[in-house]
């Protein structure tokens, strides 16, 4: 999970603006507006793998 993680730091994901992603050996295998789901298609489809949920910002925040 360590790997996804980093994973997730990194990569732009740009295009999933403000919705949650499953990410599974460094791929994003389940994306939407719903966490359950996300993580529920995840799962149906790897379900010897523990997916990384996170919830793609709609903005970055600023931190001075």
């Amino acid at each position: 999970m360590a790997d996804d993680y980093s994973f997730y730091l990194n990569a732009d994901f740009s295009r999933y603006l403000g919705q949650w992603i499953a990410i599974i050996d460094k791929k994003v295998v389940s994306h939407g507006e719903d966490a359950k789901q996300v993580y529920d298609r995840a799962k149906k489809e790897f379900p010897s793998k523990v997916p990384f949920l996170a919830c793609v910002p709609k903005s970055t925040a600023m931190i001075l």
